[in-house]
C-alpha cells in the first residue's frame, strides 16, 4: 500500500495549504506533482502567474480550475 504523504508535506499539515484563487478549494502549497510513493501521481496545484495590482503575481491554482480553463487576469503563458 502506498504511503500517504507527511508532516512535511502538505497532505499532513494543514499549514502547508493554500486556496484556489479561482474557487477557494483547499489544495497542497506544493506546486509540483505528487510524490512518486503517493497512490495518486498527479497534480493537485499549479502555480499560474498573472497580474494584481500592477504587479505580476503567481495565482495557486486547482487542478479542475486550471483543467476547465481558468486563468488569472494578465495570465503570462508560457510562448
Amino acid at each position: 500500500m502506498p504511503i500517504k504523504g507527511s508532516a512535511q508535506r502538505a497532505e499532513g499539515n494543514a499549514t502547508l495549504r493554500t486556496k484556489c484563487a479561482n474557487c477557494g478549494k483547499s489544495i497542497p502549497t506544493e506546486s509540483g506533482h505528487a510524490h512518486p510513493l503517493d497512490e495518486a501521481i498527479e497534480r493537485e496545484t499549479w502555480g499560474l502567474v498573472g497580474v494584481l495590482g500592477h504587479e505580476r503575481t503567481v495565482f495557486a491554482t486547482c487542478a479542475e480550475c486550471h483543467d476547465a480553463g481558468w486563468r488569472p487576469t494578465g495570465f503570462a503563458g508560457m510562448n
